[in-house]
């Protein structure tokens, strides 16, 4: 979108209806996606996509927001006045949202298919994002290497997280239940916005808003508020937190934001969104804080920041791989040799 194009209607409302008429057109090229993502790094811009998202998927709250609706709809006009390649979209908002599957690869470009009938299997690689409408107009954010798969019926909307991190808004529907399954836990929805992370180390759920039921196998169901977050470790353990939600789901714009983390857990994090890991042989900093915002898959400028707040050395193998030695260690071995 040019920068007229940006300003010719006035308004953040205005300009998320633009972007979001704009993705459903076919074809959708890798610039159009990149100069959409770079627009929705602004965080008014990005809550005011993900209000017309989250509304058109929702016919029966259209009535909420008209200007919202209205906007989106001399949108999608304008578009197919231009002569876009527009499919024909079903009079229904949320049979329309059907239509799409886009595919962020972060990185390495941008592409988008189609959603086959019957797909229900969906996966990111190590570095990649994607953005899922599901057959009921839901729609499903999700994070690097991350899978699940969706199995819906007559009677509830099931999707099974595998590995990695999702984020899900849920389309309202009070008859059929919408239930994600991680690693023996439930969570419980109608229509209601929420995170579901499944590691190693646990799964975590963090909601957003509305509310879900949480049922840990071989323990009690608990409901979450908004702004809390689940922890359940495999021992069992569950804690309830709050949460900051735009540090929780700073992934879903890209971004890895580090609140006094140690630097262990810290790098734990940043792999996820590399082939090419950073490994701490001083272990002795293990436990040192860091705080501060990276791209996600931004390995140069955390090691960078890293080297520079802590007595640390980068040493880059052939494989690509970063190690962090101790500085002081480093230093003394090359003046050995």
């Amino acid at each position: 979108m040019t920068g007229t194009d940006q300003h010719d209607e006035g308004g953040v409302e205005a300009q998320a209806a633009q972007w979001f008429a704009r993705l459903r057109t076919l074809p959708v090229s890798r610039e159009t996606l990149e100069d959409f993502f770079a627009w929705q790094r602004d965080e008014a811009h990005s809550a005011a996509f993900d209000a017309i998202e989250r509304l058109w998927s929702r016919a029966g709250d259209m009535g909420d927001r008209p200007a919202i609706l209205a906007a989106t709809r001399a949108a999608m006009r304008r578009k197919a006045e231009r002569h876009w390649l527009l499919p024909v979209w079903p009079a229904h908002p949320a049979l329309a949202a059907l239509t799409i599957l886009l595919l962020v690869l972060l990185g390495v470009g941008a592409t988008y298919w189609v959603m086959r009938p019957g797909a229900d299997e969906y996966m990111t690689k190590v570095g990649q994002r994607s953005v899922v409408a599901l057959a009921d107009g839901s729609r499903v954010s999700l994070d690097t290497d991350t899978r699940i798969a969706t199995r819906f019926n007559t009677d509830e909307r099931r999707v099974v997280l595998a590995h990695g991190q999702a984020y899900f808004i849920v389309a309202h529907e009070t008859a059929r239940p919408f239930r994600v399954e991680a690693d023996g836990t439930e969570v419980v929805a109608t229509g209601t916005q929420f995170a579901v992370r499944r590691d190693a180390a646990a799964v975590d759920v963090t909601l957003v808003e509305g509310s879900v039921r949480v049922v840990p196998q071989g323990s009690a169901p608990r409901t979450l508020r908004p702004r809390q977050r689940m922890v359940l470790r495999p021992d069992r353990t569950v804690v309830v937190q709050g949460v900051d939600i735009k540090t929780a789901t700073a992934w879903r714009q890209g971004r890895i934001v580090l609140d006094g983390w140690t630097l262990a857990r810290a790098l734990s994090e940043v792999n996820r969104y590399t082939t090419q890991p950073v490994r701490l042989e001083a272990t002795r900093f293990a436990n040192a804080r860091l705080s501060g915002t990276f791209d996600a898959g931004d390995i140069k400028s955390f090691v960078a920041a890293a080297t520079a707040l802590l007595p640390l050395t980068a040493v880059r193998d052939t494989d690509g791989s970063v190690r962090l030695v101790d500085r002081a260690a480093q230093e003394k071995t090359t003046r050995s040799t």
